[in-house]
């Protein structure tokens, strides 16, 4: 069962910040739990994708380490992974037009919609124009080297990826004017408020609590 983009994006935002400028305290778990149990089936590629970002977690943890002490080093270690697990879970199957979806049910501004919908196709398609073109190398058995001709084919897939975007773009727009866009776009969504939206709410409200509250 999937959550309302608007809840996700919501509980994103306000987890985050009072875990930011808060103590790190075990009744933050609560909301992770649930959406570990949420997304059981994909927990594994979650962690794969956590164990990555941790890279550059481990040297702000080092870092603070040594210019404070081992406690505020566990504490900042501890915070940004639950924030970034907390992100991970709610995001993991968005395919980015849910964020659009999101903004759109919390009726921000039509324009600003409309431009962060044509940022995340841009992206999308740039990104899928990417994976062709790393398929095609693969099919040519190219090989990553220390040499002219890697750098030469770098170079080349760089500027085929901004040609190819310039030419999007102009296309979208010639595309826009012939039909007399006005700053609008119009996305099919569904504004369902389910349980599984309110076991969030209600958990991410402890949290708010205890921490705001009390």
């Amino acid at each position: 069962m999937s959550l309302n983009p608007a809840i996700s994006l919501l509980s994103a935002v306000g987890f985050s910040l009072i875990l930011s400028f808060s103590k790190f305290e075990l009744f933050f778990i609560l909301p992770l739990i649930f959406l570990i149990y949420l997304n059981y089936k994909n927990i594994l590629n979650i962690l794969r994708k956590l164990l990555f970002l941790n890279f550059f977690v481990l040297v702000l943890t080092l870092f603070l380490y040594f210019e404070t002490n081992i406690n505020e080093a566990l504490n900042l270690f501890l915070k940004v992974n639950f924030i970034l697990l907390f992100n991970l879970l709610l995001f993991y199957s968005s395919n980015g037009f849910d964020i659009v979806k999101a903004f759109m049910i919390l009726k921000f501004p039509k324009k600003f919609s409309s431009t962060l919908y044509f940022t995340v196709k841009s992206i999308f398609d740039l990104n899928m124009e990417f994976k062709n073109i790393k398929e095609s190398l693969k099919a040519r058995n190219f090989k990553a080297k220390t040499d002219i001709f890697t750098y030469k084919t770098y170079g080349n897939i760089f500027g085929i990826l901004f040609l190819k975007t310039i030419k999007n773009s102009e296309k979208l727009k010639d595309s826009f004017k012939a039909r007399g866009f006005k700053g609008e776009i119009f996305i099919n969504y569904e504004n369902s408020f389910s349980l599984v939206d309110s076991i969030l709410i209600f958990l991410i409200s402890i949290i708010i609590f205890l921490k705001v509250v009390l």
